[in-house]
């Protein structure tokens, strides 16, 4: 099953229109439509805000298709894509390394809390 097929199949299960999902990500509903009509890939980003709105997992999303995603680099990943093959190391850099920043920010403000005390 193809990324789209899986963001049709996971939309209509939540019983969300094309036009809602489009707008939660911030999108034009032709851009999700090609999406889901497999014309275009979504970055990953994008893919992790739809499964969060579907309230289904990204590895659901991104497993057993063979497609590579592109994704940015403005929240300090890397640069580049993710092939299917190299996917699980890649997501598990990528969230070992976010749940490095969050307890950064963490420490940072309870250092700050203590501070102002």
């Amino acid at each position: 099953m193809t990324l789209g097929e899986k963001l049709k199949k996971a939309r209509i299960n939540k019983n969300f229109t094309q036009e809602y999902l489009a707008e939660m990500l911030n999108v034009s509903q032709k851009t999700y439509s090609n999406f889901e009509n497999d014309k275009s890939k979504p970055g990953f980003s994008q893919v992790e805000e739809m499964a969060k709105v579907l309230d289904v997992s990204v590895l659901d999303f991104l497993s057993g298709d063979g497609l590579s995603f592109n994704y940015d680099n403005t929240h300090g990943g890397n640069n580049g894509f993710i092939y299917q093959n190299q996917l699980p190391e890649k997501l598990i850099e990528q969230y070992e390394e976010r749940i490095k920043e969050l307890k950064e920010q963490v420490e940072y403000w309870k250092n700050q809390s203590q501070e102002s005390k």
